[in-house]
């Protein structure tokens, strides 16, 4: 199955949580608590934020973790590769002439403007955008039946693991 990484998803879920708090300096055990990501991985995860330079932290009885820009400068494709690495959906995307089969490969072309369009979506999204419509949730969550789900309960046992 084509889709994001667990410690994506965390890395995600941090970003915003720090977002919410806006520029305070957040304990790591309150952003384990509120996102549910466990201490040892948040603490992995952490890491790699703070190496790409989106997060700091400060040490000290008043210490944790706090964003490290504003949050219209902070976008999704930041995010996802601090912690994942650049963001390639095919081998045959990182460097010209990597696949033999490029100039004759029917998909190819098409791997590059899926590829192209997610990474415009990804800068496009920024923790701006995600905190307010955190807020917005807070205030209004979305009914069950309004989540932008594709495959649904009755689907679940036709999907192979």
């Amino acid at each position: 199955m084509f889709q994001i990484s667990r410690r994506a998803d965390y890395a995600v879920r941090i970003m915003i949580e720090l977002g919410l708090q806006e520029e305070k300096c957040v304990p790591s055990r309150e952003i384990s608590r509120r996102t549910k990501v466990s201490k040892a991985f948040l603490h992995k995860i952490t890491a790699d934020l703070v190496k790409a330079d989106l997060i700091q932290t400060q040490s000290g009885p008043k210490g944790g973790l706090r964003l490290n820009h504003p949050l219209t400068q902070i976008n999704l494709q930041q995010i996802l590769e601090a912690v994942e690495g650049p963001i390639c959906l095919n081998i045959c995307l990182i460097r010209p002439q990597e696949c033999e089969r490029d100039a004759i490969c029917p998909a190819h072309d098409f791997w590059g403007r899926l590829q192209t369009s997610i990474v415009a979506q990804l800068q496009a999204a920024t923790l701006a955008e995600l905190i307010s419509e955190a807020h917005e949730l807070k205030n209004q969550p979305r009914r069950r039946d309004h989540v932008p789900y594709l495959i649904h309960r009755a689907d679940i046992g036709v999907i192979k693991q």
